[in-house]
């Protein structure tokens, strides 16, 4: 694995083991970590990648457990906005009065529904907060700058309501 790739995806892993206490499983990711940040070797670093998502595969919220795309964004783009938004479902996982708040808070108006737990909605607020990161990021609003875990970022520019009438 090439260290650009190793420090992208060892990055959110630790954002991750951040999170929570993972146990005996954090720790030995942390250790394969640890050696893989140490070494020079690519093939060593894909060793031991292949034992931190192996480990890591036992949890639901393992961060690296979907194949998909690799991210377009710069590495410091990435992580920024992935740590933003784990503090995002954070908060939101933490609200009080969590069977209210589902109750009245729903989904999109398409999808219809309602949440299944606080979680649930908490990942979605996450995912939002991560989407208006990386189109502030295509629209040049946003750098990746973080104050604390707070982004640097200015908002869109508001609409103009004639404009809106024309289309």
């Amino acid at each position: 694995m090439k260290e650009e790739n190793w420090r992208i995806n060892t990055g959110k892993v630790t954002l991750w083991l951040n999170e929570e206490d993972r146990g005996d499983n954090g720790k030995a990711i942390e250790l394969s970590i640890m050696l893989g940040n140490n070494c020079n070797d690519d093939e060593l670093r894909s060793t031991y990648w292949t034992a931190i998502r192996s480990i890591g595969s036992s949890f639901d919220d393992f961060p690296m457990a979907r194949r998909g795309r690799e991210s377009a964004l710069p590495e410091n783009i990435e992580l920024s906005a992935t740590s933003v938004k784990n503090a995002v479902v954070a908060a939101f996982a933490g609200i009080s009065d969590a069977d209210m708040i589902i109750k009245v808070i729903l989904p999109h108006g398409r999808t219809g529904g309602a949440y299944s737990t606080i979680e649930a909605l908490a990942e979605e607020f996450g995912n939002k907060a991560y989407r208006a990161l990386v189109q502030g990021f295509k629209d040049g609003r946003w750098n990746g700058d973080l104050e604390g875990n707070v982004p640097l970022m200015s908002p869109p520019p508001v609409k103009d309501k004639e404009a809106e009438k024309e289309v």
